[in-house]
């Protein structure tokens, strides 16, 4: 009975992490963009009410630049490259020691799971660093002579 019991629980909990967890966190986001959308239409409705000569497509994209990420291609590159090494460093950490059974205490394959884990996100965002640095080479550097042609 009580071995029945258990394995509903881990289904439950599997089922709440892996279904509904993501299914909430994409539901939000959407949630999120629709009400930004909403409240740019509702300014838009009232700017053109107000002031009936204005050129909706200045306005908007004046409203789309100043909602823009603050944040360079560049240096969203350069974070992932930050996290990748840090990810596959930590694993490395975790993993080496398990793999020569220099840890005595706990189970070793725990610390297989993890560091090996950790290993492959790093590996991940590394890999996602270098695709993207090939394929918006084009955009950094049109992002850097937009920079230089502002200063």
């Amino acid at each position: 009975m009580e071995e029945s019991l258990e394995i509903i629980m881990v289904m439950i909990i599997v089922l709440g992490v892996c279904v509904a967890l993501p299914v909430l966190i994409v539901w939000l986001t959407n949630k999120r963009k629709q009400h930004e959308m909403d409240k740019k239409t509702e300014m838009m409705m009232s700017l053109l009410e107000k002031h009936p000569d204005l050129d909706p497509a200045e306005v908007m994209r004046k409203l789309n630049v100043s909602s823009k990420s603050n944040k360079s291609i560049k240096e969203k590159l350069l974070g992932n490259l930050f996290s990748g090494s840090l990810m596959t460093l930590m694993g490395l950490v975790i993993l080496i020691p398990h793999l020569c059974g220099m840890v005595f205490f706990g189970n070793r394959e725990n610390g297989i799971y993890c560091g090996g884990i950790m290993v492959a996100m790093g590996a991940a965002f590394l890999i996602y660093y270098l695709v993207s640095k090939k394929q918006l080479r084009n955009e950094i550097e049109a992002e850097e002579r937009e920079l230089n042609e502002q200063q």
